[in-house]
């Protein structure tokens, strides 16, 4: 909502390292959703304009679906839209939008410089997660400020947006303090991902 659109990253000089997009919904039988399709297709103009020479597509699977990871359909629609599948990295074994930052972690080691791409009641959480897992955010724009599905379905996620910002300082945190003992606990799951 308060964050820059991608649009405006287009009309700009501004060039990152990597464009990460964040997946979002999964509809029926596993399909990405249309607010995943447009943070995708946001993310593929931005590398078509060379806003970054690397795309990564970040988004796994529910415990109650058996389907596609939501990264490699996203990664698919970029191949489809003439993206070289050598610049697209992809992670898609996560759960949740805390687990997008650590499990991408590993894959921007060299990465100093990068822009997510998200919708706008997302991109807070995306940033301070991303941060959170040493990521150095640069730059973020939202795909879309409101739902592609109705302002309703938009109300009720800047609601849930603001609870899933709290349940993840906390899951940071069991994190962290897990990782000081070297015990790493699986916290994902579907609420509040």
């Amino acid at each position: 909502m308060l964050s820059t659109d991608c649009d405006d990253i287009l009309s700009s000089d501004e060039r990152f390292d990597a464009i990460v997009v964040l997946s979002g919904s999964l509809v029926d039988h596993g399909v990405i959703g249309p607010d995943t399709a447009e943070r995708t297709d946001a993310g593929i103009d931005l590398f078509r304009h060379g806003v970054a020479p690397k795309l990564l597509m970040t988004g796994g699977v529910t415990e109650k679906r058996i389907h596609t990871a939501a990264a490699i359909q996203m990664a698919d629609r970029a191949v489809a839209a003439g993206i070289p599948a050598d610049k697209i990295l992809i992670e898609n074994g996560s759960r949740s939008t805390l687990e997008n930052a650590r499990n991408s972690s590993e894959l921007l080691d060299d990465t100093d410089q990068v822009l997510l791409v998200s919708d706008g009641y997302h991109l807070w959480r995306a940033w301070i997660s991303f941060e959170w897992a040493g990521v150095h955010v640069a730059g973020a724009c939202k795909s879309t400020s409101f739902r592609p599905d109705g302002a309703e379905m938009s109300v009720r996620l800047i609601v849930r947006e603001a609870l899933a910002l709290w349940f993840n300082l906390g899951r940071a945190v069991t994190w962290s303090v897990a990782d000081m003992f070297g015990v790493t606990p699986h916290l994902g799951g579907d609420f509040l991902h």
